[in-house]
């Protein structure tokens, strides 16, 4: 079966999703589903909005799916109490619970990406892929990954996109991470920060090509080669010029992806300095 494509999902952010994930959907498979999961801030009209995409979107309610995600972590009381404090933990939690009862792998997608063209095969990925960004942002302090943890951290990983195997997926791991007092230095990079250790730990990596699938803060616009864009910082602006930069006619740009690495004590190094000298 092929893999389905999930993204999380607020109700502030609904405009912006009703650009971008149409897009997606004219990259996937007949056979794939577009999951939407609601953070919680759904109102009742909005999952009819959304199913109204397409036959093959599927909402699934915070409400819905409480009971069955509960019972799985019921032994996993970090997990249990990070998932009430944080909805970003329904992607690090909620997501690959539910998908791994549908297929053996899954891909992500934040609904913040605008997918220009020929983006099918980020869809179709069978090795764990993950989208490399501008730098190196994690939660936890990189010198403790290396020297306290012992943990292999994917080099300038980003969890707005990836495909993941499911059996890499380890709720004990996560347990104990999420457990561990001095992992939250910045709240809103815990979850990023587990996905990438538990890719860390999975095995061979692979990126698409930076240049072809844009994650940087500073980006004028898509260039003949972009073929797909996260909007991170200021860019979200963008969403509605960008979704227009499509050129029917280019058929010859295709994606390509390319062996990816985990961080190094030098890559340590040179964020240390970059810390104390911002110039270099």
């Amino acid at each position: 079966m092929k893999q389905h494509v999930y993204t999380l999902l607020c109700e502030r952010d609904l405009t912006m999703a009703l650009i971008t994930l149409p897009k997606v959907l004219t990259f996937l498979s007949e056979d794939q589903k577009l999951v939407i999961l609601d953070d919680g801030s759904f109102t009742p009209g909005t999952t009819a909005v959304l199913e109204g995409l397409s036959s093959r979107v599927r909402v699934i309610t915070r409400a819905e799916r409480e009971g069955l995600i509960l019972s799985e972590i019921d032994n996993y009381p970090a997990c249990i109490k990070f998932r009430e404090e944080f909805p970003l933990a329904f992607k690090l939690i909620d997501i690959p619970l539910i998908a791994m009862k549908e297929s053996s792998r899954f891909c992500y997608t934040d609904s913040d990406i605008i997918y220009i063209k020929s983006c099918e095969a980020f869809f179709d990925r069978d090795v764990n892929t993950y989208l490399r960004t501008d730098g190196i942002k994690i939660s936890v302090k990189l010198r403790d990954v290396f020297f306290k943890y012992g943990w292999l951290m994917p080099y300038k990983f980003n969890s707005g996109y990836f495909s993941f195997d499911c059996k890499d997926y380890d709720l004990n791991f996560i347990e104990d991470f999420l457990a561990k007092p001095d992992v939250r230095n910045m709240p809103w990079l815990v979850e990023q920060t587990c996905w990438g250790l538990l890719f860390g730990r999975s095995g061979k990596l692979y990126s698409p090509l930076e240049d072809q699938f844009v994650c940087r803060e500073r980006f004028e616009g898509p260039e003949h080669g972009t073929l797909a864009v996260h909007l991170i910082a200021g860019l979200k602006g963008k969403v509605q010029e960008w979704s227009n930069a499509a050129d029917p006619g280019d058929t010859k740009t295709v994606p390509l992806f390319e062996r990816s690495r985990n961080a190094t004590l030098g890559d340590w190094l040179q964020k240390s300095v970059k810390r104390i000298i911002p110039s270099i």
